[in-house]
């Protein structure tokens, strides 16, 4: 029986090719590791002397995550939790699968990270249930936010780099379940019809 074939990452200097859809490049990896140094250094000021729980939402936060709370010198906690709005697809469904049940964040200062913030629907719905769980606090870090997406006004405490409506892969973002490993953050550049 012959298995079929794993949909392919070819990469090169100018391009790289995840699933069936060509990226060009976008952030290099020197640029990510800046953003995220500035997004720590915030956090450690406005934290100084007390406990943070860093929620990392996964799966496309687990990359940021773990560069941003190596970086944080704040005593802390950290947690997962898997919710999701894209699925397999380039555009966000609407709809927010939330897979596991919250930790208990009762009195503590909650700080959620993100990858990304598209349309926003899920950072809304995620403070939206944390607060409902008496939290003493709940602020939120995402290396990228998408303001011609968001769907309503939203506050981000700690935005890394404001990017286009494009669809990004890399640093722990995906296209289709692939892409994640890639250090640096490429953007779409064939049309997807």
């Amino acid at each position: 029986m012959t298995m079929p074939m794993a949909p392919s990452l070819s990469t090169d200097t100018n391009s790289v090719r995840v699933h069936d859809r060509s990226f060009r490049p976008h952030i290099s990896s020197e640029k990510i590791r800046s953003v995220v140094a500035d997004i720590a250094r915030r956090i450690n000021k406005d934290f100084a002397g007390q406990e943070l729980t860093v929620l990392i939402i996964l799966r496309g936060g687990f990359v940021f995550g773990a560069d941003l709370v190596r970086m944080l010198k704040v005593p802390c906690k950290i947690e997962t939790l898997r919710a999701a709005s894209y699925h397999t697809g380039m555009m966000s469904k609407g709809m927010i699968d939330v897979e596991e049940v919250f930790p208990d964040l009762a009195d503590r200062n909650v700080l959620i990270v993100e990858d990304i913030i598209d349309t926003g629907n899920t950072i809304v719905e995620l403070i939206k249930q944390i607060s409902s769980l008496h939290p003493a606090s709940v602020t939120v870090a995402a290396l990228l936010s998408k303001p011609e997406m968001h769907k309503e006004r939203l506050l981000i405490d700690y935005v890394g780099l404001e990017i286009g409506p494009d669809f990004v892969v890399g640093y722990g973002m995906d296209y289709a379940g692939y892409g994640r490993e890639l250090d640096s953050i490429w953007i779409v550049e064939d049309d997807p019809a």
